[in-house]
């Protein structure tokens, strides 16, 4: 192409641009959740600064309907504080511990709960003795039957005492505090014998505040019900007669059948604006409803969402005027109350959905209902999991996992469903050849998009390693992608945990930037599933080391898998289909990419992340037309912007060099990024600019004005992560440090035509960024990327 047309298309390109500048074209419609996720964001931050305005000199907060319970309402207002982000040393929570460790010990049981659960969360080594003194107290008011009622006198219980003094024991027990195994036991068998109805029916079975008939059923002590016996069960694990597990040869047990019978109570009549069964205590429902879907890991019950649907509800319910919320009636009055209840709901119940436990199998003919449970022999292993990788070093203090049903997923959300987490967990004993059609088109598109599938074979059985290995050949028929063991050396056995000899056996899937596949031919998930964030007394200590073992291989695959970046449950990453039409196909800004020799398609939608990214966040449109060209190819010249990317070795040959450089002195622009910092690919690019121009790379001065565009985004400061191995344990891990980012370039007429990150780009944009990657997160890599293209298009 000759130099004159290449500069009227650049030309064209800066009046596209110009245009949206002078005339403010607005980003793309955002989705549902994103400005779901906005609203709940500024609710949240309006609530803690109305129960900032409420709080007293003294640092204690003072109720108008429930003055009997200063405490209980002081210690509600500042967990509330606590969960939404606030941190310990934030005045009005300092001030409300500091007023709390002031008081003598309460001797109601909701206030007993309440400040066991709030001493417990803020973690302070001068909390530890009271904590102890206060769940020994809280212990000594359970009742024969196993429940509580409002203190230590009397006959007296009710539902609603009995599932805050479980709130409150089991903080206290994960702070370390020893309760006694008989509390639980009773406390189980006491919700097992209040459960209204049958477990059995289709309807569902729930609980009352007392008991009694069906039509004394209600919401909130239905999730309480719920909520306390997936406490009480996760303290209950027995260990089997010399410590020998039997993985696969317990049935499921009567806890598990009553929460699953409450789950469907709750679904056959959920309800956002109102209590089921009660015409009051709706907030007090709707904290409990936050707790039994993040306990249990569900993001439905029945066919409703109760997280956005609930969020929903209250944002656009919350005052105007001061950021409160309020109830008619009882203690829902107080505004100091309900506003806890609201905030708790949605600062929890944000809270990043770590994993996705596939829920898959044969299903029935006409109902669809699944047939089988074998995608779930181990009910409580996910759970736990993400438990115990909650609150580790560099981890979120509170994470959580949910179940995704695989058939309904392809039927209607499609990919998004699985995109809510980084990582989709399967387990079975039993052949996974059920996942066929739509659902196996998911499973590839899922981890197209970057996602990461971890796979456990249970009780040991050879049907569902066979069936897995082919469900690997299904998804890749044309034998691109290949099931290999993965060798001792991989970086997965060094993430947080050093396996140095005989590591666990693993399995994987090279895919792009990383492995996105694992499998473990052994049950994991069972030892997962008789973990205690507490070990029984009596464990054996054989016991003891397997389960060990195999939670630090978990969080070694859940550390590689993620890089420890997780975002909110409403933060999920758009799918690109959900974006694809919105992409011109021609007349707009066009990008192509330039193939070579060293891994030119390591991560294959990058680009396509970034061009959504800036359609997204910026309004700028840019063309679907994305072609591969070599350096030789004519075509080249109809497009401003080259974008490339490797990890391996490379070299143009002396023609290639010198069409690319007549393509960059006529107006285009190559922007490149070595794939997680590899070094093989920086040194070939480094070669190659030497001997294409006489000239190395300068690094690009933070004044530029490459580094503060009007369009794109203010990046002289970003977050880089290097990785890192400990000198004592070997453990691979990284640093993160704000700091500017590192672009190098090439000059002509005083115009940067070479764009080079020796730090990842490409893999962070397509989400496949492990621990060992040397680059930027996510977010700030979008931001580089995002200027870099605004640039080259300004010019």
């Amino acid at each position: 192409m000759p130099r004159r047309m290449l500069r009227t298309r650049m030309l064209a390109c800066s009046l596209v641009l110009a245009q949206i500048l002078c005339v403010g074209l607005k980003p793309a419609r955002a989705v549902d959740d994103a400005t779901l996720r906005e609203q709940v964001l500024t609710s949240i931050t309006r609530a803690q600064q109305f129960l900032n305005s409420r709080q007293m000199p003294d640092g204690s907060w003072e109720p108008t309907a429930l003055g009997q319970y200063k405490v209980g309402v002081t210690s509600l207002a500042v967990l509330a504080l606590l969960y939404s982000g606030m941190d310990r040393d934030a005045p009005a929570v300092r001030d409300g511990l500091e007023h709390l460790r002031s008081i003598p010990d309460p001797v109601k049981t909701y206030e007993l709960a309440m400040l066991c659960m709030v001493l417990a969360t803020a973690k302070d080594n001068r909390d530890v003795g009271r904590l102890h003194k206060l769940a020994a107290r809280l212990e000594s008011y359970q009742r024969p039957n196993g429940a509580w009622g409002y203190d230590a006198n009397g006959n007296w219980w009710d539902n609603s005492n009995t599932q805050f003094a479980l709130l409150g024991l089991r903080e206290a027990a994960h702070a370390g505090v020893p309760v006694s195994r008989r509390v639980w036991q009773r406390s189980q068998e006491h919700w097992l014998k209040q459960q209204i109805g049958s477990p059995d029916l289709n309807s569902g079975a729930g609980w009352g505040y007392k008991g009694g008939n069906e039509g004394s059923a209600t919401g909130s002590m239905t999730v309480a019900g719920i909520s306390s016996l997936t406490i009480t069960s996760s303290f209950l694990g027995i260990d089997p007669p010399g410590g020998q597990l039997d993985c696969c040869g317990e049935d499921r047990n009567s806890a598990d059948e009553a929460v699953e019978a409450g789950i469907r109570w709750i679904g056959n009549r959920f309800s956002i604006s109102n209590n089921p069964g009660n015409n009051g205590w709706l907030l007090y429902y709707l904290y409990g409803l936050e707790r039994a879907g993040r306990l249990t890991g569900r993001r439905f019950f029945g066919e409703h969402d109760w997280y956005r649907e609930g969020a929903a509800f209250l944002v656009a319910r919350q005052s105007v005027r001061n950021g409160s919320w309020a109830s008619e009636g009882g203690g829902e009055a107080d505004a100091l109350v309900s506003t806890s209840f609201a905030l708790l709901f949605l600062s929890k119940g944000l809270t990043p959905i770590l994993i996705n436990k596939l829920n898959y199998g044969p299903g029935d003919p006409i109902t669809g209902e699944p047939l089988s449970d074998d995608w779930n022999n181990h009910p409580h292993d996910i759970q736990n999991l993400t438990q115990h990788i909650s609150g580790r070093d560099r981890w979120p203090k509170l994470l959580n996992w949910q179940e995704v049903d695989l058939r309904k997923a392809a039927e209607t959300e499609g990919v998004g469903a699985l995109l809510q987490a980084p990582v989709l967990f399967m387990s079975g004993s039993e052949s996974p050849d059920s996942i066929q059609g739509e659902q196996l088109e998911l499973l590839r598109e899922f981890l197209a998009q970057g996602g990461f599938l971890f796979a456990v074979q249970n009780c040991e059985n050879t049907a569902f390693d066979a069936g897995f290995r082919n469900l690997i050949r299904r998804l890749f028929p044309d034998g691109s992608m290949q099931l290999r063991k993965l060798p001792d050396t991989h970086d997965v056995y060094r993430n947080e945990f050093v396996f140095s000899v005989e590591p666990p056996e693993l399995w994987g899937v090279d895919f792009g930037c990383r492995t996105a596949v694992m499998y473990a031919p052994y049950d994991h998930a069972c030892r997962w599933e008789h973990w205690m964030r507490h070990d029984p007394p009596n464990r054996e200590p054989a016991l003891r080391a397997e389960i060990g073992k195999s939670m630090q291989l978990g969080v070694n695959v859940v550390a590689y898998a993620t890089g420890r970046e997780v975002h909110d449950r409403l933060e999920r990453p758009a799918a690109l289909a959900e974006m694809e039409d919105a992409l011109p196909d021609r007349g707009h800004l066009g990008i192509a990419r330039l193939r070579h020799t060293g891994g030119w398609d390591t991560a294959p939608h990058a680009l396509r992340h970034l061009q959504i990214a800036l359609l997204r966040k910026n309004g700028i449109p840019t063309s679907a037309d994305t072609p591969t060209l070599v350096a030789t190819d004519p075509a080249l010249f109809d497009y401003p912007l080259l974008y490339m990317h490797g990890r391996q070795n490379f070299s143009l040959s002396d023609v290639e060099q010198e069409k690319l450089r007549e393509y960059m002195e006529n107006g285009g622009v190559l922007f490149a990024d070595a794939c997680c910092g590899a070094a093989q690919f920086d040194a070939s690019f480094r070669d190659m600019i030497q001997e294409m121009f006489g000239q190395k790379l300068e690094r690009i001065p933070i004044d530029h004005e490459l580094f503060k565009i009007d369009l794109g985004y203010d990046i002289k400061r970003v977050r880089r992560r290097l990785p890192t191995t400990n000198t004592d344990s070997g453990a691979l891990g990284f640093e993160e440090s704000w700091a500017e980012p590192v672009l190098e370039g090439i000059k002509i007429n005083d115009r940067y035509v070479v764009i080079y990150s020796k730090y990842d780009l490409s893999c962070a944009l397509e989400r496949q960024a492990t621990s060992a990657c040397s680059g930027y997160p996510t977010e700030d890599a979008t931001r580089i990327a995002a200027n870099i293209i605004l640039y080259a298009l300004l010019q």
